[in-house]
């Protein structure tokens, strides 16, 4: 009788002395094991061959078990967390698992690139790469991703700059994230041909100098998200020709101080603004944005100052409901809402803490009273 005929998920977990697992009959034992996860087992160094495994977790392992992984061709999922010694992932993984659709790479410090042959995995559509502090480089194989969807870079300090032109070939990329980069001084050229580009997010970013240009060939991007980059001195006119565009966040970017123009951005929901210390003024065309539902401006002091003196310089679109101009508080906010408030979610902002609506929670008790006065 087969031990475990029926059996589709297989966790080991903390067990430290394990050493070896014997390989003899495994397909026989696992016949539909679908997903393992193997974490905190550091000694362990091979894994039985499994026919039908699609998804495997490693975390906190030696790094010779990915050798081991590499047999399993079936793989469409595959997370390497937490190899505090792992300097290298094996070519031989890449070489083998070409039908990987999703590739995670956390907490390796050691980890100085990754394999050269990765472009090879064709079918690849998310790649994320977090935490790992001595990751100076992406290989160039990076723009033969033809499938990849989604890319995630996260606390990479070393990382310089993305392979040159790879953004140019990536036609089916929807999603970019940079963050806590704090090496990457700019994007390498041709983002502009990133045409399938729905969100991009660039945070902590300190070195960060420019944008891109070309922007505004992004026709279809609809969330565009800069958050701590105190290097960036201005953004690309090209942002105002980005029809689709629903979500913009701007904040913690001191050397701002113009923000393009937004009349042609029909598509515009959401507009918030924080912590730009050198922005003089909103952007212009704001009143003909009729989609807009939320606009939030915060901690822009030279902008408070112009409104000031110009009470007219901050006129509600139709339909807005002005909730409130609160002059006895530490951060001034300027908030107004529409009728209809999008789901939108905001990450964290210094200290700031947001709710899903993008307001401060420092501030939401004085604004539900000023809105029910209003009222």
């Amino acid at each position: 009788m087969k031990p475990f005929p029926s059996l589709n998920e297989l966790t080991l977990g903390d067990i430290p002395e394990l050493r070896t697992w014997e390989h003899t009959g495994s397909a026989e034992a696992f016949p539909c094991l679908k997903r393992l996860s193997i974490i905190k087992c550091p000694l362990l160094q091979t894994m039985p061959w499994f026919p039908t495994i699609q998804h495997l977790i490693l975390k906190d392992c030696d790094p010779l078990l990915l050798r081991s992984a590499a047999d399993l061709r079936t793989l469409l999922t595959l997370v390497i967390e937490s190899f505090l010694e792992l300097a290298f992932i094996p070519k031989v993984l890449v070489e083998n698992c070409l039908l990987l659709v999703s590739l995670t790479v956390i907490s390796c410090p050691k980890l100085h690139t990754l394999p050269i042959n990765l472009g090879s995995v064709r079918a690849l559509k998310s790649q994320k790469i977090a935490w790992c502090e001595m990751l100076d480089s992406l290989p160039h194989g990076l723009a033969d991703l033809i499938s990849l969807e989604n890319l995630e870079i996260i606390e990479c300090p070393t990382l310089i700059t993305l392979p040159e032109k790879s953004l140019e070939r990536l036609s089916s990329l929807r999603s970019l994230s940079i963050e806590n980069c704090n090496g990457f001084p700019s994007f390498p050229e041709g983002m502009q041909h990133a045409t399938a580009l729905e969100r991009l997010t660039i945070m902590y970013c300190s070195n960060l100098a420019s944008l891109p240009d070309g922007l505004h060939n992004l026709l279809v991007l609809k969330s565009l998200t800069i958050i701590s980059c105190p290097e960036l001195a201005s953004l690309p006119e090209g942002i105002q020709y980005m029809k689709m565009l629903q979500n913009l966040e701007i904040r913690i970017c001191p050397k701002l101080t113009t923000l393009p123009e937004v009349k042609n951005l029909i598509s515009l929901r959401s507009l918030a603004i924080s912590d730009c210390q050198n922005i003089k003024s909103l952007p212009e065309g704001l009143e003909q944005l009729s989609k807009l539902q939320h606009l939030s401006v915060q901690d822009c002091p030279e902008l408070e100052n112009r409104c000031k003196r110009e009470d007219k310089t901050l006129q509600p679109a139709p339909q807005v409901h002005r909730i409130g101009k609160p002059t006895s508080i530490n951060h001034n906010i300027w908030s107004w809402r529409f009728p209809i408030v999008s789901d939108c979610s905001y990450r964290r902002c210094q200290d700031h803490r947001f709710d899903r609506r993008g307001i401060s929670t420092r501030v939401q008790n004085i604004q539900s009273s000023l809105h029910s006065r209003i009222q």
